[in-house]
């Protein structure tokens, strides 16, 4: 990185998708759209990230440290298209922060990295061969016992890497 001056850097996106379904029919020939929703498709994303760089000597090495926060945020989705209350993930923000140092002359990096601060338990993916009755009852749809799998995204992490580019 070159000159001396400490620089701080904003990006910021937000997105809004009102995905609906103008008909859905079913096996039974019944337009069912308004019992339908897209699945994995949050109404509302946004993220947004600092950067503050100042320069640092490590050594006889010149380069620069970096601090680097960010936050993503989903409302709430559903895995499916019929709504799911065991499955479906509420809305849910996540934060990750690094610590970097960079050679000026950019061969050498080493950095600290940590995501999902919060430890926050998100939903991803998931199996449902499950029906829930109107009483809220299930009933299996898979053998007989019936399979409801969730996947979880990560944890928190942390890491450290470093970097030599010949």
């Amino acid at each position: 990185m070159s000159g001396n001056d400490d620089t701080l850097t904003a990006t910021w996106a937000v997105g809004y998708l009102d995905a609906t379904f103008n008909e859905f029919i079913d096996a039974f020939g019944v337009d069912v759209a308004d019992e339908r929703v897209f699945h994995n498709t949050p109404k509302w994303t946004a993220s947004g990230s600092l950067n503050y760089t100042r320069p640092l000597s490590l050594g006889s090495s010149d380069g620069a440290i970096s601090l680097i926060t960010s936050l993503a945020h989903r409302s709430a989705a559903s895995q499916f298209e019929t709504p799911n209350p065991f499955l479906d993930q509420p809305g849910f923000t996540l934060w990750d922060a690094s610590l970097v140092w960079n050679s000026e002359d950019g061969k050498l990096s080493v950095g600290l990295h940590a995501k999902n601060i919060t430890n926050k338990r998100y939903i991803v993916a998931g199996y449902n061969f499950v029906a829930i009755g109107g009483d809220g009852s299930t009933t299996p749809t898979l053998g007989t016992e019936g399979t409801l799998t969730a996947f979880y995204g990560n944890p928190r992490t942390v890491t450290f890497t470093a970097g030599y580019k010949f």
